[in-house]
């Protein structure tokens, strides 16, 4: 699916621990994340958060709205 994407993403990551996740999870999947924006160049890490996934947005909406004009300033700019 990832393959699919060709248009710039942000994502902000919460750095918190889950509700109902179990264990280091979360932890495992951030830490593959490396991976994946080495490997998808239209895909990077906008910003770490320290909310959890639950409260991200009420907690860190300065940084998802950082990422969001990160991306609309590459489509200004023509890519």
């Amino acid at each position: 699916m990832l393959d699919n994407i060709t248009v710039p993403v942000r994502y902000v990551v919460a750095s918190g621990t889950s509700l109902g996740s179990r264990g280091d999870e979360q932890e495992r999947i951030r830490t593959s994340l490396d991976a994946v924006t080495a490997h998808y160049p239209n895909i990077q890490i906008g910003a770490k958060v320290a909310s959890n996934h639950g409260a991200i947005l009420k907690k860190d909406f300065p940084a998802i709205a950082e990422a969001v004009r990160e991306v609309a300033a590459l489509d200004r700019g023509g890519r």
